[in-house]
């Protein structure tokens, strides 16, 4: 009698999303369909985020001033942009 390979398993945590990146780069879903189950998801998109290229010195002057004032890049762009862009006119 030939001994049967034991399936590997969905390990239940990662430790962190490389992990879970070099898993699946290596294993098939289709390989633990029997391990699957259909669960409901609801979301609701509240905005949409496009993004643009800047030159590299724009970036580091914003950079540097959200640096000064303790703020993230995107959350001193954002304080600084929006006021000006809710003015333009189409």
């Amino acid at each position: 009698m030939v001994a049967r390979n034991k399936k590997e398993e969905i390990p239940s945590d990662f430790d962190s999303v490389e992990t879970a990146g070099q898993f699946w780069d290596t294993h098939s879903l289709a390989d633990f369909a029997s391990e699957t189950k259909v669960v409901p998801v609801a979301f609701e998109l509240s905005r949409r985020t496009r993004y643009i290229s800047i030159p590299e010195s724009t970036y580091q002057k914003i950079s540097a001033r959200a640096h000064r004032q303790k703020r993230t890049v995107r959350s001193d762009h954002r304080r600084v942009a929006d006021p000006r862009l809710r003015n333009l006119r189409g």
